[in-house]
């Protein structure tokens, strides 16, 4: 099964409306939903003997197991995360996490499940109508916070694009872009210039994977923050661009080339190659950036 393919997955458990809905309600059933889909995960990895455990102390456990591990991904990546030392540094008994999370891939899967709750929710509380602009901004918060938690970040990006497969952490790491995505159509349908002939599913599925390669670049060092946020911009206008007709197309066209143009400036070497390849001349060698 491709990577893809897993966005696909228990759909039921992650209602894309109620990700993005303007209301506390619907946030706290996001967090019910992704919770209720942790345990699923966690009951096939354990056996069906074992107690839950529900007291403060050890919901502090949890939390700091979590928190550690979190930790120990960015600083080394999974390799770095190991049964042994989580239970040293977190100070807790092996046992303990074997008990919640099952093994080591638990304990990764319920780092992404309670990160990505805490992005929903901040969304959530927005209250927002997803407009462009709306999109934009938020785009421009996911970038802040990738440099904010930037060890993690780059860890569970790479998920995405790893031959592991990830279903669990793809699924929860994809699905607030496949939502907002959703939302901004949604949105864009009540004022019209919509195409009615296209799958619209299957675009927000590409555009997801579009987004995450830009987010890939981030990750690899290959763009820089405000970089990594025009690419994102552009990357969105250009696949919502393909469901809209007349001048709202025309509008998110003309702001795709103005994009593009601040792009080049920050990319000379990519700008100066298309070019000499329009120009049909010899390519111009760039100074080092």
């Amino acid at each position: 099964m491709s990577q893809c393919d897993m966005r696909t997955l228990d759909k039921d458990c992650f209602d894309q409306a109620e990700a993005y809905a303007l209301s506390k309600q619907a946030s706290d059933l996001v967090a019910l939903r992704t919770d209720a889909a942790m345990q699923k995960m966690l009951d096939k990895k354990t056996s069906s003997g074992r107690r839950r455990y529900t007291s403060l102390a050890m919901s502090e456990r949890r939390k700091r197991i979590v928190d550690t591990a979190h930790r120990l991904l960015g600083e080394g990546g999974v390799a770095a995360l190991t049964i042994r030392r989580l239970g040293t540094e977190a100070d807790v008994a092996q046992r303990t996490i074997y008990r919640l999370f099952g093994d080591k891939d638990g304990v990764i899967s319920a780092t992404v499940i309670d990160r990505m709750i805490e992005v929903r929710d901040h969304i959530a509380r927005r209250n927002q109508t997803y407009s462009l602009d709306v999109v934009f901004a938020e785009l421009a918060w996911m970038v802040s916070e990738l440099e904010r938690d930037n060890l993690y970040a780059r860890v569970v990006i790479d998920f995405v694009f790893s031959p592991e497969q990830r279903q669990i952490e793809v699924r929860e790491l994809t699905s607030v872009a496949h939502s907002r995505f959703l939302a901004w159509l949604a949105h864009q349908r009540t004022l019209g210039g919509v195409r009615g002939d296209l799958d619209a599913e299957q675009i927000a599925e590409t555009h997801v994977m579009h987004e995450f390669l830009v987010y890939r670049r981030w990750s690899l060092g290959e763009c820089n923050a405000a970089l990594c946020r025009l690419e994102l911009h552009a990357c969105f206008l250009q696949s919502a661009s393909v469901l809209l007709t007349g001048p709202v197309r025309e509008e998110y066209i003309e702001r795709l080339v103005v994009l593009q143009q601040e792009i080049a400036q920050h990319r000379p070497d990519v700008w100066l190659a298309a070019l000499n390849h329009r120009q049909g001349t010899q390519p111009v060698e760039c100074a080092p950036r």
